[in-house]
């Protein structure tokens, strides 16, 4: 991205959670190309606050440099091609519910799942949605209202097919139990 421009500073962000699938490693960058000096106070900021938390251990660190240059692209292919089955599958089978309108990602590790509530007797909100379903199905969804998106819950995507296809059948199964004389 820096190449396309000298007069617009930029500012590149990456980390090993997503990319190489370790969440909880915490190991981020910022690369700044700012050939004009525009970002001065900018950049002083961003390095006293990555000086101030707590960064990953040095064994991490130390083995940054071998997962940089030594992971193979089929690593990174073979991840895209599961998120996307996984999504695509998910989707589908949300899809056959009224009370569910699944929203479906570009390239996030997680689905958005809108709840219409009106369907579903005895859940006011997200929040009870996913509590009820963790009681009932034990299915550990996180609420949409802790994304400020209510009225959706989160599923997450990385698991095997097998264990989504089991998720995914115990939320219709709570669903259906739950449903309101409108569906």
């Amino acid at each position: 991205m820096a190449a396309v421009t000298d007069t617009v500073p930029v500012l590149t962000c990456g980390g090993l959670g997503k990319r190489y699938l370790v969440p909880g490693w915490r190991m981020g960058w910022i690369l700044i190309k700012d050939a004009k000096g525009l970002l001065g106070k900018v950049c002083d900021g961003l390095r006293s606050i990555s000086q101030q938390i707590l960064g990953p251990c040095s064994l991490i660190q130390g083995a940054l440099p071998t997962i940089m240059q030594e992971t193979p692209q089929e690593f990174f292919d073979s991840t895209i091609r599961q998120f996307e089955q996984a999504a695509s599958f998910c989707f589908q089978q949300f899809s056959k519910n009224k009370a569910l309108s699944p929203v479906m990602p570009s390239g996030a590790m997680y689905m958005m799942v809108g709840i219409n509530l009106p369907m579903l007797k005895g859940i006011e909100d997200d929040v009870r949605f996913t509590e009820l379903l963790l009681s009932e199905e034990s299915v550990h969804c996180l609420p949409g209202q802790c994304f400020e998106f209510p009225d959706f819950f989160r599923v997450v995507l990385s698991g095997p097919l097998e264990q989504l296809a089991i998720a995914c059948t115990r939320i219709q199964d709570f669903c259906n139990r739950h449903a309101s004389e409108k569906a």
